[in-house]
């Protein structure tokens, strides 16, 4: 479990992945919109045609996977360069923003469908369930930042010099993600009443997402950079045992995903 945590960590801290807006929340929600559906008393056509809507929405998905790997691995050489090349990093991560956009489209239509399938009751539970989870999930104690730069340091045997520069760079995307947090959650809470409206507002959607383009990139290359800079603090030993941390943290995470999949199929499946 400490190995998982602190693997964790510094997924979040040095992570290759470049584009700011909504990866962070990514996970914890759909944890919370699974939770809110699995304790609904859905009719067996209901968790069928949900199914179907499942399949149809990962099959639309699987078109850009080779895209959005291919894009992955050229952020990444970006990242493990010796020298720092803001146009490549602008133009892979525009890329990556877009793709990122279809496949958010299909999966916000995949929702709204599903959304569609329950009853008055049953949406007005849902919700209701979200507005839970999500209150029990703010009450939660957060991890102390300190610590997590004392295991950052201890599994990468970080110097003095190198801790302090790393922790000056955590710090600056703190206070950036809390600058940003205001119009994060309007725009989350304006996509949630589309998800949520008996028909799917495409144009609205696009609209909601158009919002200050040029910000989020200039705020996702700035991301880049502060995460090629602490890259670029470690040395190549160091970078190794990263590259080993992260590959450990992959394997957890697919684990995780296959066995939360396996356990959506399961529930959706019974009668």
């Amino acid at each position: 479990m400490k190995k998982l945590l602190l693997s964790l960590t510094i997924a979040s801290l040095l992570s290759v992945s470049a584009v700011a807006i909504n990866a962070k929340e990514k996970g914890q929600r759909g944890d919370h919109e699974r939770m809110a559906m699995h304790s609904l008393s859905l009719s067996a056509q209901q968790k069928e045609d949900m199914k179907q809507i499942h399949k149809e929405a990962k099959q639309d998905l699987s078109v850009y996977r080779a895209e959005r790997q291919q894009n992955r691995e050229s952020m990444r050489a970006l990242m493990q360069s010796n020298v720092w090349d803001e146009v490549a990093v602008t133009a892979a991560i525009e890329q990556q923003m877009d793709l990122n956009l279809k496949t958010k489209l299909i999966q916000a239509k995949s929702k709204n469908k599903i959304f569609n399938q329950l009853t008055n009751e049953q949406q007005a539970q849902f919700i209701a369930n979200q507005e839970e989870k999500k209150g029990k999930t703010k009450n939660l104690k957060r991890n102390n930042p300190e610590k997590k730069m004392k295991r950052l340091a201890k599994a990468l045997e970080l110097s003095d010099e190198q801790e302090a520069k790393i922790a000056a760079m955590m710090l600056s995307n703190k206070q950036q993600r809390e600058a940003n947090k205001a119009e994060f959650m309007s725009m989350k809470e304006q996509v949630k009443r589309i998800i949520q409206a008996k028909e799917f507002d495409e144009s609205a959607w696009l609209a909601v997402h158009a919002q200050n383009k040029q910000q989020k990139l200039d705020m996702a290359v700035s991301k880049a950079k502060s995460r090629y800079d602490m890259l670029s603090v470690l040395s190549p030993e160091q970078k190794e045992k990263f590259a080993k941390i992260m590959k450990k943290a992959k394997k957890s995470k697919m684990h995780k995903k296959m066995h939360s999949e396996r356990k959506d199929k399961s529930e959706m499946t019974e009668s």
